[in-house]
């Protein structure tokens, strides 16, 4: 499902987020352009497509209603994350950062396929007996 593959991006993208910041903070300001390209760029418009992939989904049955109605807080946190950080309001930033790692994380568990039950092994005439 095409949904799940963009999670899993979004999941590692979100994740190198942390890494970059922690790489600007640690005194190498080359990593500030990545983190800002990242958060500013790609990671909005990959929930973008996330949130389309989810109302198809939810439109077809195969995700519940609220997965697309998640989806679009994903984008709203990510766009409004984008710019706490370009104003530097950290107190807010980082914890808001940490909220959408946990919300991607829960919507590619309540995304996966469900375990298909093995099948019952036949069973012989003499066992009815």
């Amino acid at each position: 499902m095409a949904l799940r593959v963009v999670l899993r991006l979004l999941a590692v993208l979100v994740f190198a987020q942390a890494i970059f910041a922690g790489q600007f903070l640690d005194g190498n300001e080359a990593w500030r352009a990545w983190h800002a390209g990242n958060g500013m760029l790609v990671l909005p418009l990959l929930a973008l497509v996330e949130v389309v992939l989810a109302m198809l989904a939810w439109r077809s049955g195969r995700v519940p209603g609220w997965i697309a109605l998640a989806s679009a807080g994903l984008l709203l946190a990510i766009l409004v994350q984008g710019g706490l950080g370009r104003n530097g309001q950290l107190a807010v930033h980082v914890p808001l950062g940490v909220a959408i790692l946990g919300l991607v994380g829960v919507l590619l568990g309540r995304t996966r396929q469900p375990a298909t039950a093995p099948a019952d092994p036949p069973v012989r005439r003499e066992a009815l007996r």
